[in-house]
């Protein structure tokens, strides 16, 4: 669950419906049927998430293609509620606070805008139908920007 969050920043209500057959681990690749809006949209993953998801499933018994991909430890559907009560109790025994799904979500916008990702790949893997929400995540990455050029920038440097 957390690498699938913060390699494809879905939503968490996504997340919770996704079913087996939503993951395709040839192509690495996840299909978000119903995305906000009802918007459906393909996300790509990386192959060590492609492995643990792999690895989750594994541990199953008969698992078919319409069922979910989580389940509660009690086997049941996973939830928006239960999500967010596994990451409190994750982010308490850590001594972290705060731990909640969406952090995860920003958490994967900024650095892939870090990463070199670009703001219109961002919107569409987010899900978001305009630009606006996405500036947000660019003028945290601005920041870093100017950080790292103030540390090198060739003129400081060589005291020009």
């Amino acid at each position: 669950i957390v690498l699938i969050l913060l390699d494809t920043g879905i939503r968490a209500s996504e997340l919770c419906d996704l079913k087996v057959e939503d993951v395709d681990n040839r192509n690495n690749r996840i299909f978000v049927r119903h995305g906000k809006g009802m918007k459906e949209r393909m996300l790509p993953f990386s192959s060590r998430t492609g492995q643990m998801i792999w690895r989750y499933l594994a541990t199953r018994k008969e698992t078919r293609p319409e069922d979910p991909l989580f389940l509660s430890k009690l086997n049941h559907p996973m939830t928006r509620i239960k999500l967010s009560e596994m990451f409190r109790k994750i982010g308490y025994r850590a001594g972290v606070p705060n731990v909640h799904p969406h952090r995860f979500r920003h958490t994967f916008a900024i650095q892939y805008l870090r990463n070199g990702g670009n703001a219109y790949t961002l919107q569409a893997m987010l899900g978001h139908s305009t630009l606006e929400t996405v500036k947000i995540y660019l003028k945290l990455a601005q920041v870093d920007l100017d950080q790292v050029h103030r540390r090198a920038s060739p003129v400081d440097n060589w005291r020009l």
